[in-house]
């Protein structure tokens, strides 16, 4: 969709091409169809154009910048939206054309949504063929001109509200002279409504050249999407900040969709968990009543172990606890067996005497099964030591 001031005053229009035969004309008030790219053609009054011959070596929009403020042509502000088109290059030297957006760039006659077109058009390169020196065209009543070179604006600007063909006959003679233009003027276009009164000083200003009309409706094809944009400051500031708005929506969708696949991986691996524990569940399960049963032959066997283990008869255990007394230097004077504990008093004649007896206990086959602990022999006479031991079976009650 191509849109832009028309030629009444206070007139917009705007036009819808879908690619295949006649653009068409959308009124005001209507919405753009579905996908449609809108190029916004700036109002050419606010607009700077200068062509100049700048040096061949350096950066182009460094000179152009230099060279346009030292003429006290570029204001505060319209260095952002500069632009420079190269023309040709001739002796050492390039001409370009210095396009820039006047600063700060008035809104009266935009739309109030303009900082939101895909792409800004000047309206001189949307014009004419490859043999057009000079377009003419109106918006909101006042006449424009651009002189062009190689099918390439080098100037345009106003006129004012008539045609002033000594103007333009005077402006191109100019141009001529410093070299802007090659040759004179050959081809007149008129885009839009021109009266036969303008058409016949054209005429007589410029003899040798052929006038042609063109409606301003007139589609300009694949050229728009060709040529370079032009966006005002305000236009490339609100570019900025919805391009870090896209950017912040994109981390935000990138973070959610980190979130939600971290989300996803916890609830598959809380499924898998599960699963497993419900599994081992069942594994348990089939196992407890083997070890229902491993418990019952367990207490069977703990009930029946004093009746069939020789080990826990108290008259064996007697005998092996009284077998190192030997020699009648050790006697025993208290002998106790009670849940898998089994405790022992005696006497000895002295100190070494009862520290052997109690050695060769612990040592002793039969009662390998006892955790033994004994206590520190202690005098009870002349020729008398007594001592207590304990020992105390692994299956012992506590």
């Amino acid at each position: 969709m191509l849109e832009g001031r028309g030629a009444v005053e206070g007139s917009w229009e705007r036009w819808v091409h879908s690619g295949d035969g006649a653009p068409v004309a959308l009124p005001d008030g209507e919405a753009l169809p579905k996908n449609s790219r809108r190029i916004l053609t700036l109002p050419t009054v606010q607009l700077l154009a200068w062509p100049l011959w700048i040096a061949a070596e350096g950066e182009a929009s460094d000179l152009v910048s230099l060279e346009l403020s030292g003429r006290h042509l570029l204001r505060k502000g319209m260095e952002e939206s500069l632009r420079v088109l190269p023309l040709t290059e001739s002796s050492g030297r390039r001409l370009v054309l210095a396009v820039a957006g006047e600063e700060p760039f008035s809104e009266a006659d935009l739309p109030s949504d303009w900082k939101t077109a895909d792409r800004y058009a000047v309206r001189p390169f949307l014009f004419g063929d490859e043999t057009t020196d000079l377009i003419l065209w109106k918006e909101h009543g006042v006449t424009f001109a651009c002189f062009r070179r190689e099918a390439m604006p080098v100037w345009f600007g106003p006129l004012g509200d008539d045609l002033s063909p000594g103007l333009l006959l005077r402006t191109s003679l100019r141009l001529l002279s410093e070299g802007i233009l090659t040759h004179t003027i050959r081809s007149i276009l008129l885009v839009g409504g021109f009266s036969d009164d303008s058409r016949g000083a054209l005429s007589r200003f410029f003899p040798s050249a052929t006038l042609t009309t063109q409606p301003m409706a007139v589609w300009p094809g694949e050229r728009v999407a060709e040529k370079e944009d032009f966006p005002p400051a305000a236009a490339m500031a609100d570019r900025r900040r919805r391009k870090q708005w896209e950017r912040i929506k994109q981390i935000a969708a990138g973070v959610a969709l980190l979130y939600l696949l971290f989300l996803l991986w916890a609830i598959g691996d809380h499924v898998i968990q599960n699963r497993a524990l419900i599994n081992w569940k069942g594994k348990l399960a089939a196992l407890n009543q083997p070890a229902h049963q491993a418990q019952a032959d367990s207490e069977r066997w703990k009930a029946l172990r004093t009746a069939v283990d020789p080990s826990t008869y108290p008259l064996d255990l007697l005998a092996a606890v009284a077998a190192p007394t030997e020699g009648g230097k050790v006697r025993l004077t208290a002998f106790t067996l009670e849940k898998g504990r089994l405790q022992i008093s005696g006497e000895a004649t002295d100190v070494t005497q009862a520290y052997a007896f109690i050695d060769q206990l612990k040592k002793s086959v039969a009662l390998r099964e006892y955790d033994w602990t004994a206590g520190q022999p202690q005098l009870a006479g002349k020729n008398s030591v007594k001592f207590d031991m304990e020992g105390v079976r692994p299956d012992a009650a506590k």
